[in-house]
């Protein structure tokens, strides 16, 4: 599939005013004049009076207030170009297949949660061999979650893939959840989550690792400085990753550093602005560079990229300041900044960055009005497992 080039916002009150003007009503046609025409010296007034408003919105549409200084030390080149440009295997296909034999109505609801989007392969040929049961996969497999940014300070309201690690359970799989520091740096969270390798029990089943948002930075920073335990994982599935950073942490670093790193909040330990840095597109390109060659664990990419009724009422102000560069963002993070290069790419989920991992609506029920919940997390979850095992099991053709 082709990336998009970036835009910027046009004048909307400027466009809306034109349209209006020009577009309201039937048009005329061009030939034969009417038997009534208006005489000239009142059609002379209606130029006049035409031209008198257009000429202002014109010069209002010139005059309008540019978007802030989006060049600066800090801003890293990027070029356009498709996924496989940058390494990256399209898996969408036999992803959207396996999603879709786990969702009823599969055709309207994957249509619904799974976009469609230019080169996207048919749909795989079926396999000589049916695909593994749930038990299968469960034998093969453990599960693990990895949160987010601030996921710990408001774990007891809402706790990311809570509703999936409960329907994973029931069918029969381990789940781990790995409690990292909601306000922890990449290193300070690569130390957790060593941590919780040690503490595993001895299981010869490797680890489906799913690391959501800012968890896939700690998860990466893991690997790399901790690569004898992280030999237990097979494959690390980002669920809208901050692979590549937010624009949005320029802006506040400082603001957060401030007010919110050392703020007290319940179950959640203080934050040195570390953990904003972090999230940083600069911070994140170096961080590639100098390590990327050090993750040698398979990571496969689940986009978030919700269509603009999806995004939830809660994260539209963000969602606006991130469409400034492109309105294809999930509300935390642009749809490119997910894609891991050298990745499996799964899809692109129609979810915003909280409802593709969070149950809000679940969870709090009386603040539904700010969410657009409804993503069908299990499936694409299971969906992954089984596309991840697919892929380790098959030949590479890379």
């Amino acid at each position: 599939m082709t990336s998009t080039v970036l835009m910027t916002p046009r004048p909307h009150a400027q466009i809306t005013m034109l349209h209006s003007l020009f577009a309201a009503g039937p048009r005329r046609p061009l030939t034969a004049p009417s038997p009534t025409r208006r005489p000239a010296r009142r059609r002379r007034s209606l130029t006049l009076r035409t031209s008198a408003a257009v000429l202002p919105a014109l010069l209002m549409a010139g005059c309008a207030s540019l978007p802030p200084d989006l060049y600066s030390p800090s801003t890293t080149p990027i070029a356009l170009g498709s996924t496989s440009d940058f390494g990256v295997r399209d898996l969408r296909a036999s992803y959207r297949a396996a999603v879709c034999r786990r969702i009823s109505g599969a055709d309207e609801r994957c249509a619904e949660w799974l976009l469609e989007l230019a080169g996207e392969d048919p749909a795989p040929p079926p396999r000589t061999a049916l695909p593994p049961t749930t038990a299968d996969l469960a034998q093969r497999y453990r599960i693990a979650f990895v949160p987010g940014f601030l996921s710990e300070c408001f774990e007891r309201m809402a706790r990311p893939f809570a509703d999936t690690e409960r329907a994973l359970r029931d069918r029969g799989y381990t789940v781990d959840f790995f409690k990292t520091s909601g306000r922890g740096s990449a290193a300070v969270n690569a130390r957790r989550l060593a941590g919780h390798f040690e503490s595993l029990a001895p299981d010869p089943r490797p680890i489906i690792l799913f690391a959501y948002s800012k968890g896939l930075p700690d998860t990466l920073a893991f690997i790399a400085a901790y690569p004898e335990a992280a030999s237990r994982i097979a494959a690390v599935v980002s669920v809208a990753g901050a692979a590549n950073g937010s624009p949005l942490a320029d802006d506040l670093l400082t603001p957060y550093g401030n007010l919110v790193a050392d703020l007290p909040l319940p179950g959640c330990e203080a934050g040195s602005g570390e953990e904003m840095h972090d999230l940083r597109r600069d911070v994140r390109l170096a961080w590639w560079r100098e390590y990327g060659t050090q993750i040698r664990v398979p990571v496969f990419t689940l986009v978030a990229a919700p269509r603009p009724q999806n995004v939830s009422p809660g994260m539209r102000s963000t969602y606006r300041w991130l469409a400034r560069i492109d309105p294809r963002n999930d509300g935390r993070l642009l749809w490119f900044d997910q894609v891991v290069p050298g990745s499996h790419l799964l899809g692109y989920a129609n979810a915003d960055h909280w409802t593709i991992a969070i149950p809000v609506t679940e969870a709090l029920p009386r603040f539904g009005v700010l969410f657009q919940d409804g993503a069908p997390r299990t499936a694409l979850v299971e969906g992954a497992i089984e596309v991840v095992d697919y892929s380790l099991r098959s030949p590479s053709p890379r």
